[in-house]
């Protein structure tokens, strides 16, 4: 049923980000970047909520590591910055 399938799916995104420590959402958030990436692609990859990987951007937006590329619709694209190194 539809409630099963949300509840395995709520399962699977906790296990995902459960597997990565803050540190580790960092180096994979630095390194998915090489390419511009969607926030939903990052969001998915690390299991987070959509606040979670917002937070996350923001604050190494704040850090000068990455920047917001364009927003298509209601679409956010995220690249790295020079100093993203």
């Amino acid at each position: 049923t539809g409630c099963r399938m949300m509840r395995r799916a709520a399962l699977e995104r906790r296990r995902r980000r459960e597997s990565f420590d803050p540190q580790e959402r960092r180096r994979y958030v630095l390194s998915a970047l090489e390419r511009p990436r969607t926030q939903a692609e990052l969001r998915d990859a690390l299991g987070m909520s959509n606040s979670g990987i917002l937070h996350l951007l923001r604050r190494l937006e704040r850090d000068g590591l990455v920047r917001p590329a364009e927003r298509v619709a209601w679409t956010r694209v995220w690249e790295k910055t020079r100093n993203g190194g």
